[in-house]
């Protein structure tokens, strides 16, 4: 009997950073766990075995809460395992190894590129060179996630990447510190 083949999704998304050199960019997306500071709808990044060290290897748990609940409930989690980080290149790449939100094989990785270089993922590189700028690229590759479309799931990251990229820039133009997030009702999120 022949096994069919399961169709995969992936793609990329990646948005400018004009005023941000890559190696001012890398430093937010190398710390693997604060993600929270930089997603919208990303309210707790943590690491899960309490360890802040960031390495191959490492897991954190990314939650969103519920919004409008008394108690800060749990709507979305997942626990993402760093597979490579490459700081010479400036690239990470983890994988989702536990969800609430219907994910099988979900690979993704980030990478800060100067203005002009190509990436392997996007081949859209637009804009000068040098230390004028650089890009953020998100991409994935995937099983098809259970109430999404590809080009749904594309949007969502297309979203969240440029939305990380104005944190960063918007840190990078405040000397380097992320402003201060708001938190969510002042309790802890178990993971």
């Amino acid at each position: 009997m022949e096994k069919q083949e399961q169709e995969q999704w992936q793609g990329a998304a990646e948005a400018l950073l004009p005023s941000t050199p890559a190696a001012t960019a890398w430093p937010h997306i190398a710390d693997f766990f604060a993600l929270h500071r930089y997603l919208p709808g990303i309210d707790v990044c943590k690491p899960v075995d309490g360890s802040d060290e960031v390495r191959p290897g490492c897991v954190r748990y990314c939650a969103s809460l519920a919004p409008g609940t008394a108690e800060e409930e749990v709507a979305t989690w997942a626990r993402e395992e760093l597979v490579e980080f490459d700081a010479g290149q400036r690239r990470l790449a983890y994988a989702v190894v536990g969800s609430n939100m219907g994910f099988g094989r979900y690979v993704a990785s980030m990478a800060i590129l100067p203005l002009g270089e190509e990436s392997p993922e996007v081949v859209d590189a637009g804009g000068g060179g040098g230390d004028q700028g650089c890009r953020l690229v998100w991409a994935f590759e995937c099983d098809p996630v259970p109430g999404w479309t590809r080009d749904g799931l594309l949007g969502y990251l297309d979203g969240g990447v440029k939305s990380i990229a104005a944190r960063i820039e918007e840190a990078a133009a405040a000397g380097g510190a992320i402003p201060p997030v708001v938190a969510v009702g002042g309790g802890a999120v178990a993971a």
